[in-house]
């Protein structure tokens, strides 16, 4: 216990439940639960450090590598070799995607399933109504029978809600009857807009044209 405790503070992460935590070592294996375990997968959004921002108290600031650990909803950054948590709240923040974009990350909406206001979601749609991807690291045991070394493997689970201008939360599944519920009063005009349109609910991209045209009416 006191190795990892000096682990931990030389990661400069001090303030976290050692019960909680989840951290890589230079050799491949992982940190979890105070031990130190073989693991499969990633927990991480994104996989790798990468450049972005955060907004604390207003201000915009860059950094230059950032990730989201998913199992712990924990946002970290690395200066130097330390891995690092943010000392003062982020409201919102975002990272350098492969395709030049940006991914936009916000948390304090309402408790909903297991998150509340302090859960990051990933910003898909921002407007009258808001189109939202909660990322979760779920953890397999995959220990080989009367093997000696105790084995981990994580697998990241996606969900998408929709928060209507109400401040209301919904989850959405990826068919045309449970994004007509989740929006609630516009589902009327929006059959008919369907009907002609053909948006694909099973695509991403097409639930964001969903929205996207909800959120003109």
């Amino acid at each position: 216990m006191k190795k990892i405790s000096a682990l931990l503070f030389m990661l400069g992460i001090v303030n976290v439940g050692i019960s909680q935590i989840y951290l890589e070592r230079k050799d491949g294996r992982v940190i979890f639960d105070g031990q130190s375990v073989e693991a499969e997968g990633t927990v991480f959004v994104p996989q790798e450090f990468t450049k972005g921002y955060v907004i604390q108290n207003g201000k915009k600031i860059d950094i230059a590598k950032m990730r989201l650990n998913t199992y712990d909803n924990r946002l970290e950054y690395q200066e130097g070799e330390q891995v690092k948590l943010f000392t003062l709240p982020v409201t919102e923040y975002a990272v350098d995607a492969e395709d030049g974009a940006i991914r936009l990350f916000k948390r304090g909406f309402p408790k909903v399933d297991r998150q509340n206001e302090d859960t990051y979601y990933e910003v898909l749609y921002d407007g009258k109504y808001k189109l939202l991807k909660y990322y979760k690291a779920h953890k397999l045991d995959v220990t080989n029978y009367n093997s000696a070394t105790k084995m981990i493997k994580f697998e990241i689970g996606e969900t998408l809600y929709v928060l209507r201008p109400d401040n209301s939360i919904h989850k959405l599944k990826k068919d045309k009857k449970s994004i007509l519920e989740a929006l609630g009063k516009e589902e009327e005009a929006l059959k008919s807009w369907w009907s002609k349109e053909k948006p694909n609910p099973k695509d991403e991209a097409g639930v964001v044209n969903i929205i996207g045209y909800v959120d003109t009416l």
